[in-house]
């Protein structure tokens, strides 16, 4: 059933009150479900809330590759412009939806407030300090909201003020120059939980980006990952000796449950923070994971126990201190994509290409910029970082998918199976996740044309039944991207997206009601 946004004839399901013809079509993705208030929060693309790139004078940006940057407010430039993602809150049929951050919200005006912490590695809380004056601007965008266990606040990825390249790349669906921020549910209290462009120690002041790691002289250190063959991680950013790359976005917040976080009364929050940026990784650049627990200090967010860098694997399931391959020789993931917890918080849903798996045992695969377009659906236990388990690895019972389209040994390589959704109740545990595979005809990711596209399959958990797949959107709609984003018992949201290279499309949401797998 759609609940929000067009369908295939262009009708609309309910359409807000507040969105005008130059809004564009109403739309929306990335539902995310709270099971006491009945309630989604969701990202929607408005065409009328604009924001544009500035060309800097001549020899003002020293950052290899960039042109341009962006500047939020009434000082955003007239290049590139585009539409701004906000968030909407409504009811999980799609009903009452109103609009957070569609306006600029000014601390002391209207009763908004704006306040800043930054993150802390101890547990202990970092001072939480009010930005008198100070605005998030409507034309920042503003997308993947998942809710606080209590339902009162939501925590999203928020675009940057200012920042290199352009408008339509500062967003959460693609990681890059955007924060983490809470968002209380009444849309008046701000709190910016992240602060990346501070602590960037080597970085373009006027494009406001860091330096890559390959970025000579302005990276002193260069890349500091160390191996004997060539490395897929020369797109890191640029950091101090030994120290590793900063981030310089966020990417798919997944927030527990329950108050189930390390600390007293916290929730815990796991991440991904984009490490590094290259036009040759399929991703964009490196993706590691962030971990923190989520705690209210006089009633406002903040994040404590801070980790950052975690690159979980088969041989190092807890992740730390892999950064720069200290053996020479560890096999670490080029991408990290978080999506949701299982219904008791011990295992996080995430995508990574860290397995290298493939449909032959003959066939080998290495890390690359392009392997992220293989990518697993794994479970890991994050509380003791004991296990790593690859749920949608072949399996001639339980998930035989046919090899993707392209030449061999590409064609053995597996699918793009991201995202990934755990029930969200102890008697119904399945998990959900969009796939790749069996299209007709197969994806190619060697062809031209695209041929790509993502459908819902369902499993057991425990895998002891085969994988269904149970849409088939790309049989009418080719290049059609239909994914679960968050679960309700038998049923799951779905955002159903037209795939679009390089950018953040809009889409519609359905419920969809599943048989137990």
């Amino acid at each position: 059933m759609l609940i929000i946004g067009p369908d295939a004839n262009g009708s609309v399901a309910n359409q807000p009150a507040d969105w005008t013809p130059a809004a564009g079509v109403w739309n929306g993705k990335g539902a995310s479900f709270h099971a006491a208030s009945r309630q989604i929060a969701f990202e929607s693309l408005r065409e009328d809330i604009r924001g544009g790139s500035i060309e800097p004078a001549a020899g003002t940006i020293q950052a290899t590759g960039v042109t341009r940057y962006f500047v939020s407010g009434p000082g955003t430039g007239t290049l590139d412009v585009s539409g701004t993602t906000v968030i909407y809150v409504a009811d999980d049929q799609g009903k009452g939806a109103r609009c957070i951050g569609c306006v600029d919200i000014v601390d002391g005006q209207a009763g908004a407030e704006i306040y800043r912490v930054q993150p802390n590695g101890s547990a202990a809380s970092s001072a939480i300090v009010r930005q008198a004056g100070a605005a998030v601007h409507a034309n920042r965008n503003k997308d993947l909201p998942v809710w606080h266990p209590n339902g009162q606040w939501l925590i999203a990825a928020i675009e940057m003020p200012r920042h290199a390249l352009t408008h339509h790349i500062g967003n959460g669906e693609i990681g890059l120059f955007t924060d983490l921020w809470a968002i209380s549910i009444d849309g008046r209290v701000w709190v910016q939980l992240t602060d990346f462009a501070a602590n960037w120690p080597f970085g373009d002041p006027v494009a406001v980006t860091p330096f890559a790691c390959a970025d000579t002289p302005n990276c002193a250190a260069g890349c500091q990952y160390r191996a004997a063959a060539v490395s897929p991680f020369d797109a890191y950013s640029c950091s101090a000796p030994g120290a590793p790359p900063p981030a310089s976005g966020i990417m798919r917040p997944a927030l527990s449950h329950a108050l189930s976080g390390t600390a007293p009364n916290s929730a815990k929050l796991i991440f991904a923070e984009r490490v590094g940026l290259s036009p040759t990784y399929v991703w964009g650049g490196v993706l590691q994971l962030a971990a923190a627990d989520l705690i209210l200090q006089n009633g406002l967010p903040a994040l404590v126990n801070y980790e950052r860098n975690l690159t979980p694997s088969p041989a190092s399931p807890s992740g730390r201190g892999l950064w720069s391959n200290p053996g020479g020789n560890t096999v670490i993931g080029a991408g990290y994509e978080t999506w949701g917890f299982s219904p008791d918080d011990s295992l996080l849903a995430l995508a990574s290409d860290v397995f290298l798996s493939t449909s032959s045992p003959s066939v080998m695969r290495s890390v690359s910029p392009g392997s992220q377009a293989f990518v697993d659906a794994l479970t890991w236990s994050w509380r003791s970082g004991s296990t790593l388990t690859n749920v949608t690895a072949f399996d001639t019972l339980v998930y035989p998918y046919a090899d993707n389209g392209a030449p061999s040994p590409v064609s053995k390589y597996g699918h793009w199976e991201e995202p990934i959704v755990l029930s969200n109740t102890t008697s119904r545990q399945y998990i959900a996740f969009a796939s790749s595979a069996n299209l007709s005809p197969p994806w190619n990711p060697a062809a031209s044309a695209s041929t790509f596209g993502l459908e819902t399959w369902v499993m057991r958990a425990d895998r002891s039944a085969p994988a269904q797949k149970i849409t088939r959107f790309n049989e009418s709609r080719p290049n059609t991207n239909a994914y679960p984003t968050a679960a309700d018992g038998s049923t799951l949201f779905l955002s159903v997206v037209p795939q679009i290279a390089g950018g953040n499309p809009p889409g519609a949401i359905y419920r969809l009601l599943i048989a137990e797998p």
